[in-house]
């Protein structure tokens, strides 16, 4: 890595007690962010004694502005959605006053209410291109958009509704803490279900026209892991939206 601000930010997320394999992940596809847009980390992130309590939130609430912070503002709530649907969710959400900070390392939105005076926010995705990431968001500045995330080609940004709505923004009375965690839509079970299909085609096709014993050992395993992949991708769904039900 060799670079100042990224070791003193490692330092600073194992204080924290992130795990050694997450803060290596994190601080490398962070490094690999700034290399890629050409920026200063500082001013992208902020200094790392500001910005690891963002990475790492939970271990011990900080507020940038200088100090420890009441557990009820330190409060946290992560979840993920897939590609089809997560606008809404972030929407439907952003209505309930819940504010995403950032995207972390596994893909969760790292969303935070204010216990006082919360507010309704929007959202908005952009699919951008490597290196082209400055000029999606000075467009998107002027009509108040800021970014809030990144995650592989999609780039998330936010704004408060009161820049539409004014003071009709503000909510008076909040919903309890979201207890899901994962919000799957049914094109998500509709596109694995057609990708599994199409595996499951592509090996049967070759072991016909290529009956190799060796082929036929290699794509029999390589189905079997897939449909084992796609099982377990299946179960863990199932057993989030019987989570939510209970």
């Amino acid at each position: 890595m060799n670079n100042p601000y990224f070791d003193e930010l490692a330092e600073r997320l194992r204080a924290r007690g992130l795990p050694e394999d997450e803060v290596s992940r994190t601080v490398d596809d962070l490094a690999a962010f700034v290399a890629e847009a050409g920026t200063d980390p500082v001013q992208e992130f902020g200094t790392p004694e500001e910005f690891a309590p963002q990475v790492a939130p939970d271990e011990a609430p900080v507020d940038v502005r200088g100090g420890p912070v009441p557990p009820d503002e330190g409060e946290t709530w992560k979840w993920r959605a897939d590609a089809f649907h997560e606008r809404e969710v972030l929407n439907r959400y952003g209505d309930e006053g819940w504010e995403v900070e950032r995207v972390d390392s596994t893909g969760r939105f790292v969303s935070h209410r204010a216990p006082d005076d919360p507010q309704r926010w929007e959202y908005h995705r952009e699919t951008v291109l490597p290196g082209r990431r400055k000029a999606v968001v000075d467009r998107l500045a002027p009509d108040g958009w800021e970014p809030c995330g990144t995650w592989i080609c999609f780039e998330y940004f936010k704004r408060p509704k009161a820049a539409i709505l004014g003071p009709e923004a503000e909510l008076r009375e909040v919903s309890v803490t979201p207890s899901g965690r994962n919000f799957w839509s049914r094109r998500f079970y509709v596109f694995i279900a057609c990708y599994g299909a199409f595996l499951a085609a592509v090996c049967v096709a070759w072991i016909v026209l290529a009956p190799d014993d060796s082929h036929t050992g290699f794509l029999t395993g390589f189905l079997v892991g897939a449909l084992i992949v796609m099982a377990l991708v299946a179960a863990r769904v199932w057993l989030d939206r019987r989570r939510r039900a209970s």
